[in-house]
């Protein structure tokens, strides 16, 4: 039983790549997905890597409060107090006519997130009164908030890459606009993309559960790249690959659970004291990297904490 809980959002500044291994299909190196849904993911194992040697650097002076946070990396002399879960995709940015780019939910990923938050002691509420979640009454049907820049001119309508869809009232655009105002709360509010953030009511748009799969599985970016012959400076025969990417703007999030640590210092002597110093680690919504093409700029994440009970 964990005695305390957060959750992490990650905000993608570039697109992404956390790789599965290789594949026998059209894709030479896809991205992580989970296997009932096929939504893509980030493997819980990547993220705490990642996380820790963010902290061993933060904290480079006292690797002992690594340690004893994440546990130790060799040997099992006790374990870590934190746990993290798969991050699971929130918000998948989709190609719009009008706007430019539109950021795209669904039911099922809106009902879960909502599901998550409550694990981690976070109400999804809306001035103490529950948010329910809207559905679309059919796949060619959208909602979008009352301010919404997707509609194209003149039109009450909405096309996303090449397809056009209606927009659905009766309330269903308040509904959508406190939804995108509480998912907002959880966005990194970094001054160098603040105006992007603001407008994020303005892009939001829930969409019918199959049409998101085929989103998330079709809108990815597929791009083909070669190897170079160090020997000879020029393409290696037979080096072509292909490889999938999450695009930037995608958000992700992850459940974190707290518990005392196992092995105490100073600092360190209750899940209240661990809960803090992780809150300043994140003080900042720090930019991580996270997945493979490191020294191409891929991957490039900043995060945000938010504390639960």
């Amino acid at each position: 039983m964990f005695k305390k809980s957060g959750l992490l959002t990650f905000y993608a500044e570039t697109s992404l790549h956390m790789g599965s291994g290789t594949s026998l299909s059209y894709v030479d190196l896809p991205i992580q997905r989970e296997k009932h849904t096929e939504f893509p993911i980030m493997q819980a194992s990547g993220i705490k890597g990642v996380i820790r040697e963010f902290a061993e650097r933060h904290w480079k002076d006292d690797k002992t409060k690594v340690e004893v946070i994440f546990g130790p990396k060799e040997g099992d002399k006790f374990a870590s107090c934190i746990v993290f879960t798969d991050a699971k995709i929130l918000l998948f940015p989709v190609r719009s006519v009008s706007g430019i780019f539109a950021w795209v939910a669904s039911p099922f990923i809106l009902k879960r997130f909502k599901r998550d938050l409550e694990s981690a002691g976070i109400e999804f509420k809306d001035n103490n009164e529950e948010i329910n979640i809207p559905e679309p009454s059919g796949e060619e049907k959208i909602i979008v908030a009352t301010n919404s820049i997707l509609k194209v001119q003149n039109t009450n309508q909405v096309m996303l890459e090449e397809f056009v869809f209606d927009v659905e009232d009766g309330g269903k655009s308040e509904q959508a606009n406190k939804i995108a105002n509480k998912i907002k709360g959880f966005l990194p509010q970094n001054s160098a993309f603040q105006d992007l953030i603001n407008e994020f009511p303005a892009r939001f748009c829930i969409v019918a559960d199959n049409v998101f799969k085929d989103f998330v599985k079709l809108a990815v970016e597929i791009q083909t790249r070669i190897k170079i012959d160090q020997t000879t400076g020029i393409v290696k025969e037979g080096a072509l690959f292909t490889e999938e990417l999450v695009p930037s703007e995608s958000v992700f999030y992850s459940l974190v659970f707290f518990n005392d640590p196992y092995n105490k210092i100073n600092d360190l002597q209750n899940v209240n004291d661990v809960i803090n110093t992780t809150q300043n680690l994140f003080s900042n919504f720090p930019l991580l990297q996270l997945g493979g093409d490191e020294t191409i700029g891929r991957g490039l994440i900043r995060v945000r904490f938010t504390q639960g009970v």
